[in-house]
Formats: structure tokens, sequence, C-alpha cells
């Protein structure tokens, strides 16, 4: 029996390993020898800051395509609906820009931060995040 939870416990940890090393977040420009990313961000976190209530609150996340071969994003899912993505689905060149413009909806008031996980066309898996405090409505 204690064979066979350490045994268990040993897979358990393989792959709770392998898991975590599946998300990406390497930004432009940074090194990490374990990382085949197809795709290098200018940056992946984003702070707004303060916001004032019902303003425009949006960024564009850039990238750029590092790989040999054309790439695409095949899907960005956001955490909620109070975060819309927009984005290319067309190929991207090797050594080509792309972008993902994320909009927040300034309606609700407080400190928020959202995650949106970026599918690229080679099942690679990238988290983005935004965050920001919207102010109470001034009347």
């Amino acid at each position: 029996m204690k064979k066979f939870i350490i045994i268990l416990s040993l897979l358990l940890m393989s792959a709770g390993g392998a898991w975590a090393q599946a998300e990406s977040t390497i930004p432009e420009g940074s090194t990490n020898a374990n990382s085949k990313s197809v795709v290098s961000f200018k940056e992946v976190n984003y702070n707004f800051g303060k916001v004032a209530f019902g303003s425009d609150v949006s960024h564009t996340f850039n990238f750029k395509n590092v790989s040999k071969e054309r790439i695409n994003i095949r899907e960005v899912v956001a955490a909620c609906g109070c975060t819309t993505p927009k984005y290319s689905t067309d190929p991207i060149k090797p050594n080509r820009k792309g972008s993902i413009l994320v909009k927040y909806d300034s309606k609700r008031v407080g400190h928020f931060t959202k995650t949106l996980s970026v599918l690229m066309s080679d099942q690679e898996r990238i988290t983005i995040t935004i965050e920001g405090e919207i102010l109470p409505e001034t009347k």
C-alpha cells in the first residue's frame, strides 16, 4: 500500500509540474532556456491605474511571431463578460507583429484584476492580465 501511495504521489507531482509549465507569460526581450514560445509579448500585464467611471478602458497587447512558421490566435477567452477581447485570426508570418485589444466595462466601480487566456495555433496558451480601479461616478 505504501508503494502505491508513493507512486501515486510522484505521478501527481510530475503531472502538476508539466501543467504549470504549459502557461507562458514571457515578455518580449526576456530569455528563458525552458521556453519554446512561438510569440514574444511586449508585456503580459497592464495596469490602468485609477480610471473615471464610464470612460474608455482599453489596452492593446502587442506581440511578435518569433517562430519560423506562420501562427495565428485560435481564441482569446476572458474570465468574465466584463472584459472583451478583439483580435485577428489571420495568420501572422515569422518576425511579424500581431495584437490583442482588450476592453473593460468601466461601469463597475472598484478594483479589478482580469485575466485572459490566449490560445495560439500551436496549442500554446498564454495568460495576459489587466487591472485597475474604476472610481465612483461623479454627479
